[in-house]
């Protein structure tokens, strides 16, 4: 009998707890589904860490990216450095080899003089005329190989006296010749562009009356 009592007791205050349940308004259950504090609390600080963590894969990203622009421009100075330096050996090497050639052509000219000097004899017999045909052909083959080299002969005779180009020796007068005009070369001078390897030596008309 007690057992039976209390089975009828059990009962009951399950079948008070379930009308109970029924009885609730919606706004109770409403806030029995809500989240409780500490999980909002919780499920900010997630947002708030997901958050700080963006903004340090932000930070990375524009660190890496401003390092990447450094590099690029590291780059692009070492690339004009090395396009500069290569000019500079590039016009050292042929300003080596300008100065080389003026050298020897320099080296060259007392020679090309001597060939000058000998074709100006007038050999009477044969012999001695087949002997200047061949110094005239060695001649003109030295001639043509330093005009090969850049070498020009200055203009000199009939022009006028210029001292970056010719050496006066002597003033003459010569009445029909214009004053200041070179009316003799005594030596050639020989230039290689606008340097001058050699000045001609000249003789310049002195113009006027004889007696100045």
């Amino acid at each position: 009998m007690g057992f039976s009592k209390k089975t009828g007791k059990n009962k009951a205050e399950k079948q008070e707890q379930q009308d109970q349940k029924r009885q609730e308004t919606p706004e109770e259950k409403n806030q029995d589904n809500q989240p409780s504090q500490a999980e909002e609390k919780e499920k900010k600080q997630e947002v708030a860490e997901l958050r700080a963590e963006l903004e340090g894969v932000k930070e990375s990203i524009q660190q890496k990216q401003e390092e990447n622009e450094q590099l690029v421009a590291r780059l692009q100075r070492a690339k004009a450095d090395f396009a500069n330096y290569k000019k500079r050996v590039e016009k050292s090497r042929f300003q080596d080899k300008i100065r080389a050639q003026e050298e020897i052509i320099l080296e060259l000219l007392p020679v090309l003089d001597n060939f000058e000097r000998a074709l100006q004899v007038n050999p009477k017999d044969k012999e001695a005329r087949n002997i200047c045909k061949g110094v005239e052909m060695i001649y003109k083959q030295l001639l043509t190989l330093l005009q090969e080299k850049g070498m020009e002969e200055i203009e000199a005779l009939d022009q006028p006296f210029d001292p970056h180009f010719h050496e006066a020796v002597e003033r003459v007068w010569v009445e029909e010749k214009p004053a200041e005009m070179v009316v003799e070369v005594i030596q050639k001078g020989y230039r290689m562009g606008e340097k001058v390897l050699r000045p001609s030596l000249v003789k310049v008309n002195k113009g006027g009356d004889e007696d100045e």
